[in-house]
């Protein structure tokens, strides 16, 4: 029977960062077996890892990224066919000092290989849904970016990084929290039926998915797809697709982000286009929206 180790309540979390690094390293390179002091999430930016913990094997590819919990018995290598890139994120999840500790002198080389014991299985108490694990293995493109600030932050180590870095490892945490919390809703809803198609809307905004590669990821006819999906959304998948695009436009321009830049991120052909879509759709030009920010929008996920 899997055991598990409680975290504690999700809003008396003091996590901290110890140590962050991007780097490339070349085929067959292997990591243990070994223990680590600490928490660690990895993330592959390119190539392929392998993670061996428990009985289990996971193949780490682009876009993903595994989680070890403290005192785990594990080995982490890089395939056999070519370098990878990844990032390397060790941290505790409470304690009051925001300033790292690096687990370097902690870690322990183990002489045997796995398969060793099942790990512990690691949870966070959320309140108003209970017990909520976090995956060993999952999808975490959206949270790349972050990943890289905290590398940035670790590194250059500028005034109240530590700081920093416990806000940005928060955000990622709570991102990873949020991502199971829907996968779980998922599984007991027809969201489940057209999470393909969200997670390549999600993904890639700036795309004009037609509606026939939509429907074909989740292996539908396009008509039965764009009903299930009005159904399940609230919206069809166009004016979804317009939703979540305009939604990164926001955010990026109030992160003042350039308009042309913006522009170009979103797929736009021009600004001028870009800028007329989004008055249409928001009542302000891109300019007046940086400016004097945004009103609530109805919640869409």
């Amino acid at each position: 029977m899997e055991q598990c180790r409680s975290l504690g309540p999700m809003g008396l979390l003091l996590p901290a960062v110890n140590y962050a690094n991007i780097q490339n390293v070349p085929a067959r390179i292997v990591y243990g077996p070994r223990t680590i002091p600490d928490y660690q999430l990895v993330y592959v930016v390119s190539g392929r890892m392998d993670l061996f913990i428990g009985s289990d094997e996971y193949v780490i590819l682009p876009g993903e990224c595994v989680y070890l919990g403290a005192d785990t018995p594990h080995k982490l290598a890089v395939h056999a066919d070519k370098s990878a890139t990844f990032i390397s994120l060790h941290f505790d999840w409470h304690r009051l000092s925001p300033v790292p500790i690096h687990p370097g002198p902690k870690i322990i080389n183990l002489s045997e290989n796995p398969p060793f014991e099942r790990a512990h299985s690691d949870t966070v108490e959320v309140e108003g849904y209970g017990s909520v694990a976090i995956p060993i293995h999952f999808r975490f493109i959206e949270g790349e970016r972050m990943l890289h600030q905290i590398v940035q932050e670790y590194k250059e180590e500028e005034h109240g990084y530590s700081f920093v870095l416990r806000g940005l490892l928060m955000q990622v945490i709570s991102d990873i929290i949020r991502r199971e919390l829907d996968v779980s809703a998922a599984h007991n809803s027809k969201r489940s039926m057209i999470r393909n198609a969200l997670q390549m809307i999600v993904e890639h905004p700036e795309r004009a998915w037609r509606i026939t590669e939509l429907a074909e990821s989740c292996g539908y006819h396009h008509i039965y797809f764009s009903q299930l999906f009005k159904e399940v959304m609230g919206l069809s998948p166009k004016p979804y697709m317009i939703h979540k695009r305009m939604q990164l436009a926001k955010k990026l321009l109030l992160k003042e982000v350039k308009v042309e830049v913006v522009a170009i991120q979103l797929g736009y052909t021009s600004i001028h286009y870009f800028s007329r879509h989004f008055k249409s759709m928001t009542g302000m030009s891109p300019s007046s929206f940086r400016l004097y920010g945004a009103e609530d929008d109805p919640k869409i996920e």
